[in-house]
């Protein structure tokens, strides 16, 4: 492994991680937070790397590790803060496999298929331990709607929603007139590293009461699914999915140290996209990548995958009528993400992060 071209991914980095690492070597304790962006069945590609972080790596940290996540990224954390994070890696694997749809799915029906996902990968018996991990500290993000984006009406709404593509169009930063960002932690006593910026941020407690309620708002997509209206032991309000402000985990951070200053983010692809909308905006740029360290599938092994890309939502509709081949192609971009974890297991253990750092 002493090509870039021989890894089954690209490690690229900004430069305050580029310099830290290069400096100081990379290790579990290298992180001032974690990013698990949001991307429906992408999430498939990282699958095994999620239960070696969660379940080997980060838990040889010596202090707590905030991380945030944002709708399939807040299924993988929840996934992560169970006392056996590679089994409810699997339970998440497997239940979104699981999903089944007619030719036009409504949103009451995709909706109650993503309950039976949340379900199966949570288990109440664990909500405890969850809730007061000893490391791990959740940061769930739902994004509060405002104006006609709110409304009960799907029509209202959907034009509300139009309103804010516009304004996004203008600017990233006028969306803060429509939406507004959730966080909701299992250690609200944590100090916050997560900066201000042009969206009014409000911070709510996970409790066994809305910890389903909050993961479920977390990925609610606009229109395709229902929006989660007041959750418990929150301000009234109507949530929708977090990736709407936080899709890829483009994070402003604070409080953190010289040390242990990267947001590290096992990611689907290489682009970091700040927010739903800005998806088709190519040259939209993240605006925090300097402390960012990206770990994505190299484009060769995409390539590689039936169709020549990683699992998306639009399989539902490719692959419709025809689940055993959907099933197929997402188990090859599985078998693809234990090389992915492979690999990394390799390079931790020789040290050899830092010679394969890409500029980000």
């Amino acid at each position: 492994m002493n090509s870039l071209h021989t890894l089954p991914f690209v490690l690229r980095a900004g430069s305050a991680a580029r310099t830290q690492i290069q400096n100081l070597g990379f290790n579990a304790n290298s992180l001032a937070a974690l990013g698990a962006p949001a991307g429906g069945p992408k999430f498939i590609i990282q699958s095994h790397l999620d239960r070696f972080l969660f379940g080997e790596w980060l838990p040889q940290r010596e202090s707590a590790l905030p991380a945030f996540g944002s709708s399939i990224g807040a299924f993988r954390l929840l996934a992560g803060a169970h006392p056996d994070p590679a089994a409810a890696a699997e339970r998440l694997y497997d239940a979104y496999c699981q999903q089944h749809y007619a030719s036009k799915p409504t949103a009451p029906e995709i909706t109650r298929e993503v309950c039976h996902i949340l379900h199966a990968v949570l288990q109440k018996e664990h909500i405890p331990t969850i809730l007061q991990h000893p490391w791990l500290q959740l940061n769930l993000l739902t994004t509060r709607c405002l104006g006609l984006a709110a409304a009960k009406q799907p029509a209202w709404q959907a034009l509300g929603f139009a309103l804010a593509f516009g304004s996004n169009l203008r600017s990233r930063q006028h969306l803060a007139r429509r939406f507004e960002r959730c966080v909701f932690q299992n250690q609200t006593e944590a100090p916050s590293v997560l900066a201000k910026d042009s969206f009014r941020t409000h911070y709510h407690a996970l409790t066994p009461e809305n910890l389903a309620t909050v993961t479920l708002a977390s990925g609610s997509i606009p229109i395709v699914m229902e929006t989660v209206r007041d959750i418990p032991n929150s301000p009234e309000g109507a949530h929708i999915d977090g990736g709407m402000l936080d899709y890829h985990m483009d994070l402003p951070l604070q409080n953190i140290q010289p040390t242990a200053g990267i947001l590290f983010i096992p990611h689907y692809e290489q682009r970091i996209v700040s927010g739903w909308f800005d998806k088709h905006l190519k040259r939209r740029q993240p605006a925090h990548h300097e402390s960012m360290l990206v770990l994505s599938p190299s484009p060769e092994v995409v390539a590689k995958l039936p169709g020549g890309k990683i699992p998306c939502r639009k399989d539902f509709t490719i692959y419709h009528g025809r689940d055993r081949q959907r099933l197929a192609a997402w188990q090859a971009a599985l078998t693809v993400s234990e090389d992915i974890s492979g690999s990394f297991q390799h390079l931790l253990k020789q040290g050899t992060i830092g010679d394969h750092l890409q500029a980000l």
